[in-house]
C-alpha cells in the first residue's frame, strides 16, 4: 500500500491521465470519490461515465488506481 500526501488541486495536476481517488465538494459537504483525469482536457470525469464532468475536486491522491487482473 502507497501512502502519500494529498496535493491540491488546480495548482498541481497529475501527471497522466487515468483513475485516481480525489476529495471532492458538493453541497458543502467533502467526500471522498474514485475520478477519472484527463490530461488532454485537463477535467476529472465520472469513474463510470466519462462523458459526466465532475466540478468542485480540491485535492487527489498522486497515485493512480489500477484494477487488479
Amino acid at each position: 500500500m502507497k501512502i502519500a500526501r494529498w496535493i491540491k488541486y488546480p495548482e498541481s495536476q497529475p501527471e497522466e491521465s487515468g483513475l485516481y481517488v480525489v476529495n471532492w465538494k458538493i453541497n458543502n459537504v467533502y467526500m471522498t470519490v474514485l475520478s477519472f483525469f484527463d490530461r488532454n482536457t485537463k477535467r476529472w470525469y465520472d469513474s463510470n461515465d466519462r462523458e459526466k464532468l465532475i466540478d468542485g475536486i480540491n485535492a487527489f491522491n498522486p497515485f493512480k488506481v489500477t484494477p487488479h487482473v
